[in-house]
């Protein structure tokens, strides 16, 4: 929220030192362009991570609150132990998608001892369509105006 109010008062700042509006709006462009690129590569980094994760069985442990973040994160047991999910709960149907006791297939990355369940992967696939999708669209309508 702190970003839009600092880009609208930005923009009017411009607007009265006597930037067009095509070279505002170019900028804007290259910023969404540069956020949605930023996407591309987090989801793309997720997919490297997921391709070098082992497949494995896990039952929800719990949904916990992550304490860095703030948000609610299903906690999996595999083997005895617990591993976090790489990205947060679904808000809808979160209470039929992880009660505790449910087993589902999940992708282990040891390394950073987090685990892909099907709504991270899903996600991912998804987030890095839609990214590369939305970029490319961006930097072609960006090329029109210039």
């Amino acid at each position: 929220m702190e970003a839009l109010i600092v880009l609208v008062i930005v923009t009017v700042l411009l607007l009265i030192l006597g930037v067009s509006a095509e070279v505002l709006i170019i900028g804007f462009l290259g910023l969404l362009g540069l956020m949605m690129g930023s996407l591309f590569l987090f989801f793309a980094y997720c997919i490297i991570r997921m391709t070098q994760s082992k497949k494995c069985i896990g039952k929800v442990a719990k949904v916990d609150i992550n304490p860095k973040y703030g948000f609610s994160t299903p906690v999996y047991e595999i083997d005895g132990e617990n591993y976090e999910n790489v990205f947060p709960c679904e808000v809808i149907m979160k209470k039929q998608l992880y009660y505790e006791g449910r087993e589902c297939k999940l992708l282990l990355d040891k390394k950073r001892s987090k685990v892909f369940d099907g709504n991270a992967r899903i996600s991912s696939v998804v987030g890095i369509l839609l990214s590369a999708v939305s970029f490319v669209m961006i930097l072609s309508y960006m090329m029109e105006i210039l």
